[in-house]
């Protein structure tokens, strides 16, 4: 296919239609106008503002905050419009944490009165939304072991990714005193790891006692098994059988949130990854040799695999 020669005019044509678009508020329009713009030509300053406005307009949120951060990088000229067009896209994608970060670092800089007095509404709003979850939270916290696993993993992955460290004595005592899915147990471990719990907490797991100090803990996506083990039997895999590697991370992976913090500590990584990849051919299909596995170290893989299932 042969390149689009843009015709000479074409430049000043685009930008009347998008200024005309803009006016008459059909942000649609405009939209699709900045995306034939940016096939051909690069966006000045002022180009970039309007299409954050309209981003804005037409709730591409996340398109915004992608943009807002490339402008705000390069240093844009107009820094204080931006920085707004940026807070404001977090607080439309719910990251009222960090939208509350932010304006704590921006609203001591040199920046216009009427930025800051843009901002702190949003500020105050954010913090609103977090006291609401803080009290949902508690409230399931309160029902905790009578409610559903879904739910129970939903509410630590919100803990966790709207940074909400006010839990730790209760999910301490929930992890210590609970029976909990193990999933459960890996995710409370990373909430107290990322809130620096330093006390100890000690439970019952894959049928051993743990006693671990969350904030010496490496996080699920830093264990030895995530690092090592992962990686040499995708590698493998990627040689014998590419069309079974997404199953097979995907098994991979949840036998690593499931195992944290625990490991097959009387294997070495060589007997793991062979006893990995023969489990992975029995129950994927896959056409391939791999078989050279002790038997004795076979029975003690599948022993602990079968705590997992």
């Amino acid at each position: 296919m042969s390149e689009i020669i843009p015709f000479p005019k074409l430049k000043k044509q685009l930008i009347t239609n998008i200024n005309h678009a803009i006016q008459a508020e059909d942000f649609d329009e405009a939209y699709r106008l900045f995306e034939q713009y940016e096939q051909h030509f690069v966006m000045d300053e002022v180009l970039s503002l309007k299409k954050c406005e309209v981003l804005k307009s037409c709730g591409h949120y996340l398109e915004l905050r992608e943009e807002a951060s490339i402008l705000l990088n390069q240093g844009h000229e107009y820094y204080d419009q931006i920085v707004i067009y940026f807070v404001e896209s977090l607080f439309h994608l719910e990251q009222y944490q960090t939208v509350v970060e932010i304006i704590n670092q921006i609203k001591d800089e040199n920046i216009e009165h009427s930025t800051r007095m843009a901002l702190l509404p949003i500020q105050d709003m954010a913090k609103a939304k977090l006291d609401q979850r803080q009290m949902k939270a508690s409230e399931i916290l309160a029902i905790f072991q009578k409610t559903a696993f879904e739910e129970q993993i939903q509410l630590l992955i919100d803990l966790i990714e709207n940074h909400l460290g006010i839990f730790n004595l209760t999910l301490a005592q929930i992890i210590e005193n609970e029976t909990l899915h193990t999933n459960v147990q890996s995710l409370i471990l990373e909430y107290l790891r990322l809130s620096e719990w330093s006390a100890d907490v000690t439970f019952e797991k894959l049928e051993e006692t743990i006693t671990v100090c969350p904030t010496e803990l490496e996080g699920i996506e830093r264990t030895h098994f995530k690092t090592k083990i992962i990686p040499k039997v995708i590698d493998q895999l990627e040689n014998d059988s590419p069309s079974s590697i997404e199953l097979a991370t995907s098994l991979l992976n949840q036998h690593a949130i499931m195992m944290y913090p625990l490991s097959i500590e009387s294997m070495d990584d060589e007997k793991i990854i062979a006893c990995y990849l023969k489990l992975l051919t029995e129950r994927l299909n896959i056409d391939a040799n791999y078989n050279s596995v002790d038997q004795e170290d076979w029975d003690v893989f599948i022993e602990f695999i079968q705590k997992l299932t």
